[in-house]
């Protein structure tokens, strides 16, 4: 095979990963919200059908998420959801929030002065999406943010730990959990106040308190969309409205 055709190759598998990281990034968000039961079997020409793509890329999604604990497979043939409590949400978020509290507290004196401006600048960004209602920018202009701090702590081992449990934090698609909008407006003043007064360990408990609050919501939330699913088994009309 000449060198064209193994580019071509090469390319095609690249353009699979990526499209099945965003695939993946959309049936997590639906998973943790319930929007697909718990033990419901994923079946790869039906979903590929739904997400209007090849069977190719719903296939590394599928096995992203078996990595992640969110379905887990039968000999590779068909997969299942993996039942995700509210108090494993909780959890995760728990977790994330301790480490992102460690991660912002060294950010803290890393930081410059122009490296703040810009994460203000960040803050002010997605503070006007969420206004006009484009929740999907502010998530991720709130993403970036946050981003930009874990990285400025320059700190390896931490930042692998976290990048586990950052896809159970972010959500893509439907971004607005009930209560982030106002958690991404009110949130970040006192973390950026704080780092700009270079009172690290101020920086990081603010971080921390900020996460849990946005992961009870989240649990919350998960809860809720349980409780509306049981009671559309036995309610059609109520099930005629969550699905629509």
């Amino acid at each position: 095979m000449g060198k064209t055709g193994q580019s071509s190759q090469d390319d095609e598998k690249v353009t699979a990963v990526k499209l099945g990281e965003t695939i993946a990034s959309r049936l997590r968000d639906e998973i943790i919200a319930g929007e697909i039961a718990p033990n419901e079997q994923l079946r790869l020409m039906p979903l590929a059908e739904r997400l209007g793509v090849s069977t190719t890329p719903v296939r590394e999604a599928l096995a992203i998420l078996d990595r992640q604990g969110l379905v887990y497979s039968r000999l590779h043939r068909s997969f299942r959801v993996t039942e995700i409590t509210s108090r494993d949400i909780a959890d995760v978020y728990s977790l994330h929030s301790l480490i992102s509290e460690l991660l912002t507290e060294r950010a803290t004196r890393r930081l410059s002065a122009e490296d703040l401006d810009e994460l203000v600048a960040l803050d002010d960004g997605q503070q006007q999406a969420t206004r006009e209602g484009n929740a999907i920018l502010a998530g991720d202009l709130n993403h970036e943010l946050h981003r930009r701090i874990h990285l400025a702590s320059d700190s390896s081992l931490l930042l692998r730990f976290l990048r586990e449990t950052t896809p159970f934090v972010t959500r893509q698609r439907d971004p607005d959990v009930p209560g982030w909008a106002k958690q991404r407006t009110e949130g970040h003043g006192d973390i950026l106040q704080a780092m700009r007064d270079s009172d690290g360990p101020l920086a990081g408990k603010l971080m921390g308190e900020h996460i849990r609050r946005s992961g009870q919501l989240a649990s919350n939330f998960a809860t809720e969309a349980a409780r509306e699913t049981d009671d559309s088994a036995k309610n059609p009309a109520l099930a005629s409205r969550i699905l629509d």
